[in-house]
C-alpha cells in the first residue's frame, strides 16, 4: 500500500498547564495508507487527550473527506473513554462519517481487559452509527475495510 501522508501525532502526558486545564492521558499516533487512516493508542483518555489528538491529526483526516474511507484502529492498555470524551468522539464519528467514513475495524486483542474494550468501544461506535467490526490480526481488518470501502465507491 501507498502511505499518501503521515503525521506521527504522539499525544501524551502533559505536565503542568494553566490552572483549571486537566492534564493529557492517552497517546494516539495517527497516519493514512491509500484510504484507510490508521490510529494506534494506548489508554485510557481523557477529554482532553482526544481534543489534542483530533487537532493534530485533523489536516491529514481531511485528505481522506470526500470519498469513502475507514479506519483501521489499535488499542492497547486501557481502552478506555472517561464520559465526556467518549461523548466527544461520539460526535467526532458522526462527523466523520458525513465525510465518508464507511466503517471501523478494531483490533484490542494487546489491551489490558479485551472483553471489556469490545463493549465499551461497541456502545460509543453504535451510538455514533458507525460500521465496526473488531478483529485479532491487522491483516485481517485492513481486507474488511478495503471490501466496505471498494463497495461504498462502487455506489
Amino acid at each position: 500500500m501507498f502511505v499518501h501522508g503521515v503525521i506521527k501525532s504522539r499525544i501524551g502526558a502533559i505536565k503542568g498547564g494553566e490552572m483549571g486545564r486537566f492534564t493529557v492521558h492517552g497517546s494516539i499516533d495517527v497516519y493514512t495508507q491509500d484510504r484507510i487512516l490508521l490510529v494506534e493508542g494506548c489508554g485510557p483518555w481523557n477529554l482532553e487527550a482526544v481534543k489534542e489528538a483530533y487537532n493534530r491529526f485533523n489536516p491529514l483526516l481531511e485528505t481522506l473527506y470526500g470519498s469513502p474511507w475507514g479506519a483501521l484502529v489499535v488499542l492497547r492498555g486501557d481502552p478506555i473513554y472517561v464520559p465526556d470524551a467518549a461523548e466527544h468522539l461520539i460526535k467526532t464519528i458522526k462527523h466523520e462519517r458525513r465525510k465518508g467514513r464507511v466503517a471501523s475495524a478494531i483490533l484490542v486483542s494487546e489491551s489490558n481487559s479485551p472483553e471489556f474494550a469490545k463493549r465499551h468501544l461497541s456502545e460509543l461506535h453504535t451510538k455514533a452509527g458507525d460500521t465496526h467490526r473488531f478483529f485479532s490480526d491487522k491483516e485481517d481488518a485492513a481486507w474488511w475495510l478495503v471490501q466496505k470501502i471498494t463497495s461504498a465507491q462502487a455506489v
